[in-house]
């Protein structure tokens, strides 16, 4: 038996006390597309597969609709791109009535996230997002364009996708894969610079890692009093790299900024900052 049901054109609806009813009902209908409801179980029973089956089911798009393999396996009903940084809200279709234990869900972030990052879905209220160990997320935890699953417990959207560790006290997510002091050290020498940041269990940052710091954290120019040592080569012998003051190395024009740098020797004090990895 085929049972071919469609969205559109003639919507009959009845309900059938058996599955004898609906075969009868079938044979005399022809091709007539309904909508059925049967209050009792209905065994497909055909001798092959072909005969065994209800075609023509689309993605649901209400709560109570009936869902094919493809949906299901394709998580359709489950699955929204999110967008917002702080505050990160999508749509779900069909859309829940509410938050329920055990409820799971992919998101699809359309950018990277702030701290401590709340999920709302639906308009039904912000949920705050928690990693292992009930810890909230950091900055840029969430990749854009990168599907991440979670399930709500009740109060809270737990994380079951992986990401990175946590940034140590004092520093701050400046991609996925690094974090970087809040503020600069005391100046010392380049290799004492090296050592220091090595006995923190991280490392001085690169030039690269400084700058792109610099323009994506706000107010990261403000913690910038003077030019700072970069773990980076020099174009002169004997020299280390500097960043935060000294020349843009475009029109060699002295000043400071994000994109300002120069170098010193080694062995003079400049201030300096740490960077780890996550």
């Amino acid at each position: 038996m085929n049972l071919c049901i469609a969205r559109t054109l003639v919507t009959y609806r009845t309900t059938l006390r058996s599955s004898a009813l609906l075969v009868g009902l079938l044979a005399g209908i022809g091709s007539v597309v309904a909508q059925l409801e049967i209050p009792t179980r209905s065994v497909l029973d055909g001798q092959n597969a072909t005969e065994r089956q209800v075609l023509g089911l689309g993605d649901p798009l209400t709560t109570d609709a009936a869902v094919s393999l493809e949906a299901a396996r394709s998580t359709t009903a489950n699955i929204a791109n999110v967008s917002g940084v702080g505050s990160l809200t999508g749509i779900l279709i069909p859309a829940p009535s509410s938050y329920t234990p055990g409820m799971e869900v992919t998101i699809v972030p359309t950018q990277a996230n702030a701290a401590a990052a709340t999920l709302d879905l639906n308009g039904l209220g912000p949920r705050l997002i928690l990693k292992t160990g009930g810890v909230t997320l950091a900055s840029s935890d969430l990749v854009p364009g990168t599907p991440v699953r979670l399930i709500y417990d009740g109060e809270y959207f737990q994380l079951l996708s992986s990401t990175q560790l946590p940034c140590p006290a004092g520093f701050t997510a400046a991609t996925r894969e690094y974090c970087i002091a809040d503020s600069s050290d005391a100046a010392i020498s380049f290799f004492s610079a090296a050592v220091a940041c090595s006995a923190r269990g991280a490392r001085l940052c690169t030039i690269s890692e400084w700058a792109h710091a610099c323009f994506r954290i706000p107010g990261f120019l403000s913690t910038v009093t003077t030019a700072e040592w970069v773990d980076h080569a020099a174009n002169n012998a004997a020299t280390a790299k500097v960043a935060g003051a000294g020349n843009n190395g475009e029109v060699d024009i002295a000043g400071t900024g994000c994109n300002y740098g120069g170098w010193g020797l080694p062995a003079n004090p400049f201030r300096f900052r740490c960077c780890a990895n996550r």
